[in-house]
C-alpha cells in the first residue's frame, strides 16, 4: 500500500472542488504539485512569470466557465494585490489561491519572514478569504469554503505553510 503525500492529498482535494483551470508561478514548496498540473490533461495548465498575469488569465477564464486556481508564493500575492482589488473584487470573481507560505515557521530564508509575518492580515484587508492548512487533514476544510467564496463571489486562499509539508 502507498501512503499518499500531502502533495497528492492536496491535488485530489484541489480536483475535487472542480478546478479545472491552473496558473502558476515556479515555488520549490509548491513544485511537485506544480508538476502534476503540468501533466494532468483534464485541466488547462499555464505557467505565467508575473502572479498578476495569471489573475488576469484566472478572470477570463472564469468569465469563460472554467473554475480557475493560481498557485503561487505569497509574495507574489503582495505582487498582486491591485490585480486583486481592482479587477477580481470589483467585478467578484471568485477565484482559489492556492499559496505556500513563505516565512512561516521552518523557513530557512531570512528575507521571506516579513511577508510570511504580514501575509494573513493582507489577505484580511484585501477581503480574500484564508483557510490555513497547517496539515493534510485539514484539507477537509476545503471544498466547503471554496464552495461559500464562490456562492459570495469572492476569492479564497489556501495558505500552505512548511508543516503543512513535513510528511512529504
Amino acid at each position: 500500500m502507498t501512503l499518499m503525500t500531502p502533495t497528492d492529498l492536496l491535488y485530489d482535494t484541489l480536483k475535487s472542488t472542480g478546478l479545472d483551470f491552473f496558473v502558476s508561478v515556479p515555488c520549490k514548496l509548491l513544485g511537485d504539485l506544480i508538476d502534476r498540473l503540468a501533466g494532468d490533461k483534464s485541466v488547462v495548465y499555464t505557467p505565467v512569470s508575473r502572479e498578476e498575469e495569471g489573475m488576469g488569465l484566472a478572470c477570463g477564464a472564469h468569465l469563460a466557465g472554467r473554475r480557475p486556481a493560481v498557485v503561487m508564493q505569497n509574495s507574489g500575492f503582495g505582487n498582486s494585490v491591485n490585480a486583486v482589488l481592482s479587477l477580481l473584487n470589483y467585478y467578484k470573481v471568485p477565484v482559489v489561491f492556492v499559496v505556500s507560505h513563505r516565512g512561516s515557521p521552518g523557513e530557512p530564508i531570512e528575507a521571506q519572514r516579513m511577508m510570511g509575518g504580514a501575509i494573513v492580515e493582507l489577505l484580511r484587508v484585501a477581503g480574500v478569504a484564508c483557510v490555513e492548512l497547517t496539515e493534510p487533514a485539514a484539507l477537509t476544510q476545503v471544498p466547503p469554503a471554496i464552495e461559500q467564496a464562490r456562492r459570495e463571489g469572492r476569492s479564497i486562499a489556501l495558505l500552505l505553510p512548511f508543516g503543512f509539508w513535513a510528511a512529504q
